[in-house]
């Protein structure tokens, strides 16, 4: 069963296989979900995003990690920005710090090969919109957390 922390059921698109938790006060919203053995988290970062607000998604970025941990405790870590119509993997890691020779030149048929796979465990194209709006809604609540906040400090 999906739990949605932060966000209302029908929000979610259907078909949508990451619990979902947005927690006040954080700048990340964070993407979990077990699939064949392996957790999946992905860490989306608000005070990354860039480009314009919600009218403008063609302009806008979506930086994001993406961890995957096997059962043995290895873990390949995907660092990754999506935009519109594309997920671009920045560079990738190997549990321990190793970065990846995952730079310009890298074959493109290995390249295409992780972009699969992350696909596989459901971070696809098509989730951009979701994600953006998840995020234009995540910025809107802070904001109106922190003035909140700074109201209370205002009348103390």
């Amino acid at each position: 069963m999906i739990m949605n922390r932060g966000l209302n059921k029908e929000e979610v698109p259907n078909g949508f296989p990451f619990e979902i938790q947005d927690y006040p006060g954080q700048e990340t919203i964070s993407l979990a979900r077990e699939y064949q053995g392996e957790v999946i988290k992905v860490e989306l970062f608000l005070s990354l995003v860039t480009g314009e607000g919600h009218d403008d998604l063609e302009a806008k970025s979506i930086p994001f990690d993406v961890s995957v941990s096997k059962k043995n405790g290895t873990k390949l870590e995907f660092v990754c920005t999506a935009v519109p119509n594309e997920i671009v993997i920045e560079s990738l890691y190997l549990e321990g710090g190793r970065i990846s020779p995952f730079i310009p030149g890298m074959e493109e048929n290995i390249r295409e090969a992780f972009r699969k796979y992350l696909e596989i465990i459901g971070i696809k194209p098509s989730i951009y919109i979701f994600l953006s709006e998840c995020m234009s809604k995540k910025k809107s609540k802070e904001h109106a957390l922190w003035l909140k906040n700074v109201n209370k400090f205002v009348e103390a």
